[in-house]
């Protein structure tokens, strides 16, 4: 997880700049306590209209593990769009939409990824596949692939 944390932009630029919120959770990093049988940290960004999205990213001690946390996470997610809807995203994936903002959900071997775009809707354009795009860039980074 601390290639991951080391492998994290101060920006992501998407159709709007988004800056790295290190006031969001203390030291700029929350754990997650609702991981088991691994570990997870998650980060904020916040753009110029204080739109907010988070990054979780948990690796788990096996992907056996990590898609259960894939189904438990989508089971309690709403107006979840098809599975496995994105053709060059690697699966399973999921893509929702609902009264919280959007979401996008990974499993991917041992890891779990999910980006959760906190805003309301209408605001701006939804740059939730563009951000889910560079978290798997970031991960895959990570990895050494």
């Amino acid at each position: 997880m601390q290639v991951v944390l080391d492998s994290l932009p101060n920006q992501i630029i998407t159709s709007t700049q988004w800056r790295r919120d290190y006031s969001r959770f203390d030291d700029g990093v929350d754990t997650p306590r609702n991981i088991v049988n691994g570990r997870a940290v998650r980060v904020a960004y916040i753009d110029q209209m204080a739109n907010n999205f988070q990054m979780t990213y948990g690796q788990f001690d096996s992907a056996a593990d990590a898609l259960a946390h894939y189904e438990r996470i989508k089971g309690i997610r709403e107006g979840i769009e098809d599975e496995n809807s994105v053709e060059d995203f690697p699966t399973p994936h999921v893509l929702g939409r609902g009264l919280y903002g959007s979401v996008a959900l990974f499993a991917i071997d041992e890891f779990f990824l999910e980006v959760l775009m906190e805003r309301a809707p209408g605001t701006s354009a939804n740059p939730t596949v563009a951000i889910a795009r560079r978290a798997l860039a970031i991960l895959e980074a990570a990895r050494g692939g």
